[in-house]
């Protein structure tokens, strides 16, 4: 908590008295923070929010499914097979490794896939629990979206 300038070997906020909070905070309880302080405090410090993690491309996300060893194994044996059918020089196609290489390719697709809809249920379910916080700014009570207030929101009395 940047803006906070209560001394480090005091209590944490939530252990201390509202009035000593609201004074380290220079807050006002019945008035709240000026819409100006507000936005002075956002700059400096930034939202209430954590920072997500960078997104892995898709092309990462699909590689990952072959990093499993028994894939790993049946493609050497793929690998294997398609180097037997070319020293044996045959004519018929090599389709142990056509089918080990579709199963494989099959399952990374589905593996993919799967994921992805893991993720959009996730970022649903984010968006449908985005926390609200009922603030006081200029006096006036607000409910807003906790992302958009300031880390060192005074929860009331």
């Amino acid at each position: 908590m940047d803006g906070i300038t209560m001394q480090h070997n005091a209590p944490p906020p939530y252990q201390q008295a509202v009035d000593e909070v609201l004074a380290a905070l220079s807050a006002d309880a019945l008035y709240g923070l000026s819409r100006g302080e507000v936005e002075a405090r956002l700059k400096r410090n930034g939202r209430n929010e954590l920072t997500a993690k960078e997104p892995i491309p898709a092309w990462r996300k699909f590689l990952a499914q072959f990093k499993d060893a028994l894939v790993i194994l049946l493609l050497v044996a793929t690998a294997l097979s398609a180097a037997l059918w070319l020293i044996e020089r045959e004519v018929a196609l090599p389709y142990e490794a056509i089918a080990i290489l579709a199963v494989v390719l099959l399952n990374a697709v589905m593996g993919y896939v799967q994921e992805a809809r893991a993720e959009s249920a996730v970022a649903a379910l984010r968006q449908m629990g985005a926390a609200q916080a009922n603030v006081v700014r200029d006096g006036e009570r607000q409910s807003i979206s906790a992302a958009s207030s300031i880390a060192e929101v005074v929860i009331g009395r």
